[in-house]
């Protein structure tokens, strides 16, 4: 007798040459869905499926190459081929995957943890703002431990600026929106934030707003979404009134040109007042470490200092061959102004 403790094997599954009921089968693959990762830590991962992963390729694969001519209707065949390729979709990666909708909890300063939803069309590799990233999630996680510092209140060297409005924070390159929706939620009315990326990343980023209108709603936010495109410098130039206290950006750097950008986009827009922020995480990847060190650079050389900086480990979803999860080592800053400048 199998302990349900223990892992089946693919052969304890119902097998082809028995002619297993359409039920049978339905419930084997629904056995073998693979779900997507909660990035997070070791504990945080979501549990595979109770089967060994050998042999699991090929008996999904026998089933689609399958007549599956013992069941008796179209409807239920059609179901099975379905769903077998579902999950062999689910072992080929995250850009085989289809458009799916993603459930993260950020905790709060409380203890209380936000549910947000996330929309996540189908990957592809020209459009990779469409996925929630790694160092999104632990940005987002991170979060609350930012929510009532006094570094993080509205300061400004302009005295015709009212000190008690409300924080103003922009997000560069949001993606999904994780990290701006958290930052919304947990700041509630005592902040604004406006979630930018490229015209083709808007739309789904909007709508992820709506989504999570319910908690935003709730929790006092306000929410504006737009295209904001690093390679173009602003013109005319924002006046004091129109930056922002606080820039996000999680995994801004997959290009060589992004470092140069992202921080020729932060000069302009960021307020010039002691108390403003740049807050960043992004993944050390070996690919993209000469970027990270000229982000560094460019942002010393712009006047920036880091205040708080660190180094974690999250897990990435659908990075390896098995559908497991890669444990990937990010970089998180914290950057202030290193003088007053007028």
């Amino acid at each position: 007798m199998i302990s349900p403790d223990e892992p089946l094997h693919v052969l304890d599954l119902p097998q082809l040459y028995q002619k297993p009921s359409g039920t049978d089968l339905i419930k084997a693959l629904a056995l073998l869905s693979l779900q997507p990762r909660t990035f997070g830590t070791t504990a945080d991962v979501v549990k595979g499926p109770a089967v060994q992963p050998e042999g699991v390729t090929r008996y999904l694969t026998s089933i689609i190459a399958s007549s599956l001519a013992w069941l008796d209707a179209d409807e239920l065949r059609e179901a099975i081929w379905d769903a077998a390729s579902a999950r062999l979709s689910e072992r080929s990666g995250r850009t085989a995957m289809p458009a799916m909708s993603r459930v993260f909890n950020i905790p709060t300063s409380s203890g209380e943890e936000y549910t947000l939803t996330l929309h996540e069309p189908s990957l592809t590799a020209d459009n990779l703002g469409m996925k929630t990233w790694v160092s999104s999630y632990l940005l987002s996680r991170r979060l609350h431990g930012l929510e009532s510092p006094p570094s993080l209140v509205p300061s400004s060297t302009d005295a015709t600026i009212p000190t008690q409005r409300p924080l103003r924070a922009l997000e560069l390159g949001a993606g999904t929106g994780l990290v701006g929706l958290s930052f919304a939620a947990l700041r509630g009315k005592s902040a604004t934030i406006h979630l930018t990326d490229l015209p083709e990343i808007v739309p789904n980023l909007a709508h992820n707003a709506a989504l999570n209108i319910e908690l935003l709603n709730r929790t006092g936010a306000a929410v504006t979404t737009g295209l904001l495109d690093w390679s173009v410098t602003p013109s005319p130039l924002p006046t004091e009134e129109q930056r922002y206290d606080v820039i996000l950006a999680a995994d801004p750097l997959y290009s060589p040109s992004h470092p140069k950008w992202l921080v020729d986009t932060v000069g302009p827009w960021l307020s010039r007042g002691l108390n403003a922020r740049v807050v960043t995480e992004m993944p050390l990847r070996d690919a993209y470490l000469p970027q990270v060190k000229e982000f560094r650079q460019r942002m010393g050389a712009l006047g920036l200092a880091i205040i708080e900086e660190g180094e974690e480990i999250g897990y990435d979803d659908w990075e390896s061959a098995d559908g497991g999860a890669l444990a990937v080592k990010c970089w998180w800053s914290i950057w202030g102004w290193s003088e007053k400048l007028e």
